[in-house]
């Protein structure tokens, strides 16, 4: 954080993430496990420090959830409570630092302080008013290193902070989205890759961010680690939210799964490059996308080669954020364990998994799926509310 050094006293507050108020050697922190009701005061005061905060104002939001005798006097006390703990915890003219006129209180500005919050936007914006992109992107990365977490994170169920949070993370994300931007246009693929990072410990269900990531990643030619966080980013949005991946975020399996060819690449290196990954264990997982078109090519292929091959389907009783693994993620540990590995899987829906099984006859596959349903704990074993075979026929 850029600390102002006017003045004999110098403040910096953090308000992004955590809350903490250091003065040189002296910080105080939410972990302190201060009285919460004068910690909130602070924050309220912090928060609000470019106007006087009233009397009823305060009484509104930290006496109504309590019978108080004489709510005006419960406010003075909590505020010459909060002037104490700063002062016990080392900071000079602790009692100057909250200020009461005109019938409410404030904290006192004329003490040089930063605040981190303030930075952060004042940043965004500047970098929404640059022309020169380089000085943009600068501006862009010193905003998103400030924002450490969603504004005062741990007291995100006061009715008061909920709006600010939503309004500052809104704004960072706006400020990261036009970073990845500017540096995937640079060519700055690992710094994209690392923002992006960071981006979806906030917040992994922003897909534009997550696009930047999986783009980042192929651009560095990682695209086992790509196709890695595709797996497990589709998983978390079927099991947590419910609901598919954006037709933009399916069209990136092909390019992650498909990685181009060089140009003077040899047959054998490429053909090398392709089978990359190819020996893992077990039944081969596929995009929705990519199990439809596999199925196209063997509904072709039945005629010419005389060989039967089954769509399989589990349909279940959907779990989202389900604990304790839930059935879906007990079918993703048993199919491909129990599937041979030219056997092709994948997960149609938030409740579904589709196989495709070749060279089986029916009664091969009624057991298999005997096998997979035996795998699962018992406990799940009600939430499988049907399973499906049918043959692949010949389109033509």
């Amino acid at each position: 954080m850029v600390t102002i050094s006017t003045g004999d006293i110098q403040l910096k507050i953090e308000l992004l993430g955590g809350f903490v108020i250091v003065y040189g050697e002296n910080r105080i922190t939410e972990q302190a496990k201060r009285a919460s009701k004068i910690w909130k005061l602070l924050q309220y005061l912090i928060a609000h420090r470019h106007k006087t905060v009233t009397q009823e104002e305060l009484i509104e939001f930290f006496c109504d959830d309590e019978i108080v005798s004489n709510p005006g006097s419960a406010v003075r006390t909590m505020v010459y409570r909060a002037r104490g703990v700063l002062a016990a915890a080392g900071f000079p003219k602790a009692d100057e630092i909250i200020l009461t006129k005109n019938g409410g209180d404030m904290w006192n500005n004329s003490i040089p302080c930063v605040v981190d919050a303030e930075e952060f936007e004042a940043l965004c914006k500047t970098a929404g008013a640059d022309t020169d992109e380089k000085e943009q992107l600068e501006h862009l990365l010193q905003a998103a290193e400030l924002y450490k977490g969603d504004f005062l994170h741990y007291s995100s169920s006061e009715i008061w902070v909920l709006p600010l949070a939503r309004w500052y993370r809104s704004m960072y994300f706006n400020c990261v989205h036009r970073a990845t931007e500017l540096l995937s246009e640079a060519g700055r693929d690992s710094e994209s890759e690392q923002l992006c990072t960071r981006a979806l410990r906030i917040d992994p269900f922003d897909e534009v961010m997550l696009e930047h990531h999986l783009r980042s990643l192929l651009a560095q030619g990682k695209n086992t680690e790509a196709m890695d966080q595709y797996k497990k980013m589709e998983a978390m949005y079927y099991d947590v939210l419910g609901v598919n991946f954006s037709d933009s975020l399916r069209a990136l399996y092909n390019q992650i799964n498909q990685p181009g060819i060089r140009d003077g690449a040899t047959l054998e290196d490429t053909l090398e490059g392709w089978l990359d990954g190819a020996d893992a264990p077990g039944a081969f997982y596929c995009d929705p996308g990519v199990f439809k078109t596999m199925f196209q090519i063997e509904s072709r292929s039945v005629p010419r080669t005389g060989r039967t091959a089954y769509i399989v389907r589990f349909d279940t009783v959907h779990e989202p954020g389900a604990r304790g693994g839930g059935v879906m993620q007990q079918f993703a540990k048993s199919i491909p364990a129990t599937l041979r590995m030219g056997d092709l899987y994948t997960r149609s829906g938030p409740g579904q998994y589709m196989l495709m099984l070749s060279s089986l006859t029916y009664e091969d596959c009624k057991m298999l799926i005997d096998r997979i349903m035996y795998s699962l704990d018992a406990k799940y074993l009600p939430k499988v509310i049907g399973t499906s075979i049918k043959p692949v026929t010949p389109i033509f």
